[in-house]
């Protein structure tokens, strides 16, 4: 019963948050790294849904981490590693702009 609230409130503010041209995957982190210049790049699930056209990459994320978001993903990609939780994310409106093959996320949710 958790889990369901948790994903009704996903889907009354995903209206919000969603964007045309963005992707979206849930699922276990099964993989976090971390390559120069800082960008954090991460998979969540197996694939993503809908991934931006940017994005020759339809597994990964990436964002900087000279964005304050990325390090606060980076907090939240751990801790949901650590734990075995699943993780939502959500990502920008067709935009690769922290690495050019990989779609930016918009946001993430931990979710359990």
């Amino acid at each position: 019963m958790k889990t369901i609230s948790k994903w009704l409130v996903v889907m009354a503010l995903s209206p919000f948050f969603s964007t045309a041209q963005a992707g979206s995957t849930q699922g276990l982190v099964s993989g976090i790294f971390v390559h120069t210049p800082g960008v954090l790049m991460f998979q969540v699930g197996t694939t993503i849904n809908g991934v931006a056209s940017c994005a020759s990459v339809t597994k990964q994320w990436a964002i900087s981490l000279a964005d304050p978001m990325g390090k606060s993903m980076m907090a939240l990609l751990l801790s949901a590693q650590v734990q075995g939780k699943q993780v939502y994310v959500h990502g920008y409106t067709n935009t690769c702009s922290d690495w050019g093959d990989r779609e930016l996320p918009s946001y993430a949710i931990l979710i359990d």
